[in-house]
């Protein structure tokens, strides 16, 4: 990089590199519209687009071809890449882009299914009062301590009942989604 494009980078303007990004992202925005299901708008899915990469030089080093890879699965699912909803995230890693759905976005999704009536998910912490049964006769119940301090976070769940009356029930350990994280993402660390 030239003394006058770290300038440039610096001031946050967008570099050469940058500029170039922009455009190609603009001359495939009619591939977007297409991609995108009907009830997204196209002009403000590019310029979210447009606004992650101008916001982050990090994006902005990446080849150019991941970096459309994954605006392309975004633009698939719907969901508009590193907006304040927090749906999905074009994530730099190394010299690649990566598309990472987050959990506000599959909710999104859940709910645009349409086969969902609804869904719930919380923590339970140390000095809450739960059950939890697997088998036939599973149980769940779950009751906040809301009269004093909860303590330490222990487990969390996510729960949904469909529309046709089906229930779905994940609870994890603090420890479980630890060795989770560790072993699938690739930009995990635990505390």
């Amino acid at each position: 990089m030239d003394i006058i494009e770290s300038k440039r980078q610096s001031r946050g303007l967008p570099t050469r590199k940058a500029k170039d990004i922009f455009q190609m992202i603009k001359d495939r925005s009619d591939t977007i519209a297409r991609i995108l299901p009907d009830s997204n708008d196209s002009s403000s899915f590019v310029q979210a687009c447009l606004s992650a990469i101008m916001d982050n030089p990090k994006l902005q080093a990446c080849s150019q071809s991941s970096i459309m890879k994954a605006i392309m699965e975004s633009a698939r699912y719907g969901l508009e890449p590193n907006s304040p909803l927090s749906h999905a995230a074009l994530i730099p890693f190394g010299g690649k882009v990566q598309f990472l759905i987050e959990y506000r976005g599959l909710l999104k999704l859940a709910w645009n299914s349409g086969i969902v009536q609804s869904i719930d998910y919380d923590k339970i912490c140390a000095n809450d009062s739960y059950t939890y049964t697997k088998g036939f006769d599973a149980n769940f119940q779950h009751t906040p301590n809301l009269d004093s301090d909860r303590g330490d976070a222990i487990a969390y769940y996510a729960m949904a009942i469909t529309v046709g009356g089906g229930k779905a029930l994940v609870v994890m350990t603090k420890k479980e989604i630890v060795a989770h994280g560790r072993r699938f993402s690739r930009s995990f660390s635990s505390p």
